[in-house]
Formats: C-alpha cells, structure tokens, sequence
C-alpha cells in the first residue's frame, strides 16, 4: 500500500518540482530541489524518484543525495509531510525508519534512464547498407552494432539532441558511437564521418558537467581497466574504455591509477603522444609500450591486419611496464 501513497504524495509536491516527467512505471525526474542542479543550463533534470521494494527513494546525479521518501517531502514541503505522515498512518505505517535507503553503489547499478538515440542502429540496418559495411570493414565485433548508430544528416540528429555545435556540414552521414555513464544516461557520442570529410570524428557533449568516456556503462571497477584514445580500439579489449582523445591520463578523475593501464597509439615519431607518454610514465601510470614487432598504429589497425583480440590482449599484457622499467622501454620505443 505505502507505494501508493508515495505516488499519490509524489503527484501532489509535483508542481513544486522543476521539469517534472514521468519517465516509465515508477520513476520520475526533475531538477533536484535540495543543490538546485545546474546553474549554468536550467534544462539540466538531475534528480530522480524512483521504486525499489514497495517504497520510492530520491537519488540526485548531481549532488548525490540518496534518501527515502520520507525524507524527500521533509526537505521540500514539510507541510504535505503531516499530510503523508497521517496517511501513512492510517495505513497502518507509522515508523518512517523501517525503509533501508539504497546506497549510492546499489542505484548505481540499475540503470535508470537512457535517452533513446532517434536514428537507426548499425544492427537494424540492411546488410548492403554503406554504414554496417563500413562497420563491417572495421571488424567491429556484432556484439557492438546494437550499440552503434547511422545518422544520415549528422547536424540534424546533433541538433534534435538540442545541443549548439558550430561548423557541421549540412547532410553529412556519419556513424554515430553514443558515450553513456554508469546508468546509462546519454552525456556524449562520437561521429564519425563516412564520407570525405576534413574532420574525421566529431565528438559532442551532451552533458557538459560529465566525463567525456566510451564504456562507463559496461565497465567492471573491481578489475584492471584498459585505456584506449579510440572508441573502437577498446571494443577488440576486456574491460575497456576510451577517452577520445590523446588524455588518457584524465580518467583518474573517475578510477585510481593502479587500476588503470593507459594504452597510446603506436606513434613514436609523434611528438605530442611521446610527450604526454612521457609524463604518463613520470607520474608512476602502467602504460603500454609496444614492441617493435608491432608496426601497426593502433589496435584496431592490427586487427584488420589478423590479429585476434585474445592475441592483442597478450601482447598488452606481456607489454605493460611502470616507472623505471617502463622509462626504459619508452627510449628505446620513441623514435625523436
């Protein structure tokens, strides 16, 4: 019964409640009312109400505040919250303490919300089409094309998603590689371009106040997380994520540095990669230093050349080196 009555009071302290939507059975979203959410986009909605056993909670994705219901009204309206206490009550539910609030952890690991992408993805394509053939003659793994999608007018499918980018070119296709973070919540996705074009991979942020990676979504914390640059390097891996661009060193803002490995593109003669390689090294990272049997610029690369990803997996492994022994393997890889 005390979930109804949470609904029934969730509906009544709605209008107070900033972008309020329902969003699927039992949850709810809205700006959060207790840090105000983000001050610099007012269309940020943030906090969610949503079901676990017969009781609803609120979880804040901004300022993490994870409470009961209870608490909720407490802090928003505590007028309704003797209204709600008097019906809880008579329902016989008096004691507002018997409800164990979820962790943050245990939220974290249902997904929540996904904003669904307005396009097709690669797998509900026709065979013949030129995006999964591209997608194909990349050796992308089937287990992916769900997860990859096709916009055939990119700036429109950019501006459908209500962000601002200048520069796009009008009808311009391009394979689109969504960025979710671990609920599931769209905050980036990556185009690339299947055409002539002068920027090959365009990358838009949707939330501009979250981390710019590919695979927060599927990835296990408990175990070594690889750190490619490229998207789809980090599909031929276990346990990947991909940065997007050459900082790999930025994902110790989300996961510690000894559970990390940092994997850079083959490219020695690079001089921005041997430089921030170098300082990856000086600041005690586990990093890949790839061998010179290697020729081949990145893994996807040496995929296309017969390399399995058991095999690749291997060679990363039989490569990872740290301070002073990876300073040594790195004079003798660069080649400036």
């Amino acid at each position: 019964m005390s979930v109804f009555i949470d609904r029934e009071f969730l509906y009544k302290i709605s209008p107070k409640l900033d972008r309020f939507k329902k969003k699927d059975d039992d949850l709810f979203n809205f700006r959060c009312p207790l840090c105000g959410d983000s001050q610099k986009n007012k269309t940020k909605a943030r906090g969610f109400i949503f079901r676990k056993g017969n009781d609803y909670f609120y979880k804040c994705h901004n300022c993490h505040a994870c409470i009961s219901f209870y608490n909720f009204l407490d802090k928003v309206d505590s007028a309704l919250l003797k209204e709600y206490q008097l019906e809880r009550y008579k329902n016989g539910d008096n004691n507002k303490t018997n409800h164990k609030v979820p962790t943050f952890e245990e939220f974290k690991s249902k997904p929540v919300f996904k904003k669904a992408l307005s396009i097709p993805s690669i797998e509900s394509l026709p065979e013949e089409h030129y995006a999964k053939a591209y997608v194909r003659s990349r050796k992308i793994p089937d287990k992916f094309h769900k997860m990859l999608y096709f916009a055939e007018d990119f700036k429109k499918f950019v501006e459908s998603c209500e962000v601002q980018k200048d520069g796009l070119q009008e009808q311009e296709p391009r394979l689109v590689i969504p960025f979710y973070d671990e609920n599931m919540n769209l905050v980036s996705f990556q185009g690339r371009a299947l055409g002539d074009s002068k920027i090959r991979y365009i990358t838009i942020k949707i939330d501009k106040d979250n981390y710019k990676v590919f695979g927060l979504d599927r990835v296990d914390k408990e175990r070594m997380i690889y750190v490619t640059e490229g998207p789809i390097d980090s599909m031929f891996l276990d346990n990947a994520v991909a940065t997007a661009d050459a900082n790999l060193t930025s994902i110790t803002k989300l996961f510690d540095k000894s559970n990390v490995t940092l994997i850079f593109d083959n490219e020695p003669r690079n001089k921005d990669i041997v430089k921030i390689m170098e300082k990856a090294i000086d600041e005690h990272y586990n990093i890949v230093i790839w061998p010179d049997m290697i020729p081949y610029k990145d893994i996807n690369e040496m995929v296309l050349h017969d390399f399995d990803s058991e095999e690749i997996q291997d060679i990363i492994e039989s490569n990872t080196f740290v301070n002073l022994r990876a300073k040594m393997e790195f004079i003798n890889w660069k080649k400036i």
